[in-house]
């Protein structure tokens, strides 16, 4: 079975090949450089790829006319990689410009006798006065984008929980996946009569729970603490979603500016690349 993309791209090359064969001169090398230049000036880098690849699949055995082609396509691909640089330059100054607005309630915080990374939790997550002796969901994102979510429960009562089930006042609900106990980032403990557990879930562990809370979040949501011992449940609080919802907005904005660095510096490494291969070619 044939992919979509590779019998368009055969078609395409058939009619470039037949327009090809239509010129009235033998040599049609220069036809089929002169459009892709054409095409690449338009932005249509794909186009012009397979016009040049037209040279190749007409003249195999002709070296000359195929490294005539090759240094061209060097000269497009160059032009392609200055304009995705470019692209991702402009987008990453927009995001880069939206991270202070989205950053000012949190706090980043690095533990480095744990933990490599630190991280990025919200102030009203961070302060004790407000989460001693409660059960809640605390959001917190890396320098990369990426985040996770741990559940902290305080009662009388043990339940050793391992996954976190949200439910909605409609009767839907998600379920996170397992995460057992390791005795480091994910433990308990008890403290005079109050035991206190921690459980952290990464994006794999939690199974789209926070896509869901987003899509109820104009509903009453319930937490579920599915344990070893028992169930807990409680109400999650406006202010603790609302926590969670800004928090995914600056995972968003981390990760796009991580991805469009990359992006950038990938673009460039093939712009220097390319810059050889050209400057190569033309001395040979």
């Amino acid at each position: 079975m044939f992919h979509r993309g590779t019998i368009y791209k055969f078609l395409l090359l058939t009619i470039i090949s037949c327009l090809g064969m239509a010129c009235k001169p033998k040599d049609r090398t220069e036809w089929f450089i002169g459009q892709a230049r054409e095409a690449a000036e338009n932005n249509q880098f794909q186009k012009a790829k397979l016009l040049l690849d037209s040279i190749r699949i007409l003249y195999p055995d002709d070296y000359q006319k195929i490294k005539k082609g090759k240094k061209v396509s060097y000269e497009i691909e160059l032009a392609e990689q200055k304009r995705n640089r470019s692209y991702c330059d402009s987008v990453l100054k927009v995001r880069q410009a939206s991270f202070p607005e989205k950053q000012k309630n949190f706090s980043f915080q690095h533990n480095t006798a744990i933990e490599s990374v630190g991280y990025y939790i919200h102030n009203g997550h961070i302060y004790h006065g407000n989460n001693t002796q409660r059960s809640y969901l605390q959001f917190k994102t890396d320098s990369y984008g990426r985040y996770y979510l741990t559940s902290y429960y305080c009662n009388t009562y043990p339940i050793e929980h391992s996954k976190i089930r949200l439910q909605a006042s409609d009767g839907t609900y998600c379920e996170s996946l397992d995460v057992p106990s390791d005795g480091a980032l994910n433990y308990h403990f008890k403290d005079g009569t109050l035991y206190y557990e921690m459980v952290r879930f990464n994006q794999q562990k939690l199974n789209q729970l926070i896509e869901f809370a987003h899509m109820h979040r104009d509903k009453e949501l319930k937490v579920v603490l599915v344990g070893k011992k028992r169930n807990h449940s409680y109400a999650l609080r406006k202010k603790d979603l609302d926590i969670i919802m800004d928090g995914m907005e600056l995972s968003f904005v981390l990760s796009d500016i991580n991805r469009l660095l990359e992006e950038s510096r990938l673009a460039q490494a093939k712009i220097q690349y390319l810059k050889q291969k050209i400057e190569k070619d033309s001395i040979q």
